[in-house]
């Protein structure tokens, strides 16, 4: 048995000579998963036994490799080519790989493959949309997972890219990929209901990106604004006070006051009455609540009073002194 052994390697190293040598080295690649990757492999003046190795594992010997079903030996034996071909690259294929002429001892450099992963889905908490409170401050948070390398992850809003996020890396399980969260903090008013916002992200895999959107509802205290109609009267004339409000949510209750003691039976955003000259220096008030809190705006009545002459009695003449 020893000796059919060594009568292998024996008309192995014949069918060699002294010069045999890599012409073709395989280099460092970078693809994106699913992509075909092919490493090449030309060795000079040989005609044994040729094989790759990955990250030091041998991945066999035939130009088939049934252990591995995306990889095959590609090229001509007669011409010494034995490039290794992946099809559809993924994140296993991540590794270093070697051509080995076994024979001869000979060893190619040393290739890295690198698979790049796109990012999934990036996912905006709460979405898709968050109810917020006007004035109380609050972080927008997107996450992106998956990626190779780390995604990047801009914030978008009215067109305009928002600045001010901060954003952090951590590796997954594997050691490879890699997740990003993103924060955006801001203070939300009135006027950012219904206002939306943009998460994009993108890596070197995905350079067009993904991107998830949120729509705001933010609560907020009743604005209110008083109008007097009209804004000059005379005693006895009549006027309209009208409430205009804006609230989200809707509106819970209407008050009506004047110089601070309510007005039995106003009602409604709308409150009408004869006026006389105490509206001058006593305010009508108009308070609105809703779940969120109340607002009280005031106004007087420029009341023209009309001038009332009373005549005093004539003074008597002077009695003469005798």
């Amino acid at each position: 048995m020893f000796r059919y052994f060594f009568s292998f390697l024996l008309i192995g190293r014949a069918t060699t000579g002294s010069s045999t040598r890599i012409t073709q080295q395989p280099v460092d690649q970078v693809v994106v998963a699913s992509e075909r990757a092919v490493l090449s492999c030309a060795i000079y003046n040989y005609s044994g036994i040729v094989q790759w190795t990955k990250d030091g594992l041998a991945l066999g010997m035939a130009y088939e490799l049934p252990a591995w079903p995306r990889y095959r030996i590609l090229g001509d034996k007669d011409k010494g080519v034995y490039d290794l071909e992946i099809q559809d690259a993924e994140l296993s294929d991540d590794a270093d790989y070697e051509c080995q002429a076994t024979e001869v001892a000979l060893r190619s450099n040393r290739a890295t493959l690198t698979v790049l992963i796109p990012p999934s889905d990036p996912v905006i908490d709460g979405a898709p949309e968050i109810l917020l409170r006007a004035g109380t401050l609050y972080n927008l948070t997107c996450r992106v997972q998956g990626a190779k390398p780390a995604a990047a992850i801009t914030w978008y809003s009215d067109g305009q890219q928002q600045d001010g996020a901060t954003s952090t890396h951590a590796l997954m399980d594997d050691g490879k990929r890699g997740t990003t969260v993103s924060v955006l903090t801001f203070s939300p008013t009135d006027r950012d209901i219904g206002r939306e916002f943009i998460c994009r992200t993108s890596n070197e895999a995905l350079p067009a990106g993904k991107e998830s959107r949120v729509r705001l509802n933010v609560h907020h205290v009743p604005s209110v604004t008083l109008s007097i109609h009209p804004q000059k009267v005379r005693e006895g004339d009549r006027v309209v006070f009208t409430c205009t409000v804006s609230a989200n949510p809707a509106i819970k209750n209407y008050r009506w006051a004047k110089g601070g003691i309510l007005i039995g039976g106003a009602r409604g955003d709308v409150y009408e009455t004869a006026v006389d000259h105490t509206y001058f220096t006593e305010p009508v008030s108009c308070e609105v609540e809703n779940a969120v809190g109340n607002t009280n705006v005031s106004s007087l009545v420029d009341v023209q009073c009309e001038y009332r002459n009373t005549s005093l009695p004539k003074p008597s003449p002077p009695i003469p002194l005798p």
